[in-house]
């Protein structure tokens, strides 16, 4: 089954961080091994190159594309209009963060699980893997 990942899942992954799940990390681990799939929504590159920008976390945003998009089994996922729509569904007083609603709402989208650590996401009714 493909999935969705959070932002910072997908760094901890590629970083490397003990942070990441043992559930989260065979996810990952599939995927890297050709097995299953994970999309990426677009605005988790806004979000990271954001963090990267105020210098929040260390990680090279242009090898880091690089590796994701010479990647057949990392899908990245356009922000569009039914996306944008699917977020209406998220109420902004539990999920502030305008960034986690737009992954969240990727998620629903597509139907496929999110892979976050994320307390308020996994309120949401989502379904989570971590």
């Amino acid at each position: 089954m493909p999935f969705v990942t959070d932002t910072h899942s997908l760094v901890w992954h590629v970083t490397g961080d003990p942070k990441l799940s043992a559930r989260a990390k065979g996810v990952f681990r599939k995927v890297d091994n050709f097995e299953d799939y994970i999309f990426i929504p677009c605005i988790v590159f806004f979000e990271l190159l954001y963090l990267v920008e105020k210098k929040r976390i260390a990680v090279d945003f242009d090898n880091f594309l690089a590796m994701v998009s010479s990647s057949k089994n990392y899908r990245i996922e356009p922000l569009c209009l039914p996306i944008i729509e699917k977020s209406r569904g998220i109420p902004r007083e539990r999920v502030a963060d305008p960034w986690d609603r737009l992954i969240a709402a990727t998620s629903q989208y597509l139907n496929f699980p999110l892979i976050t650590r994320d307390e308020t996401l996994r309120e949401t009714g989502l379904e989570v893997i971590w």
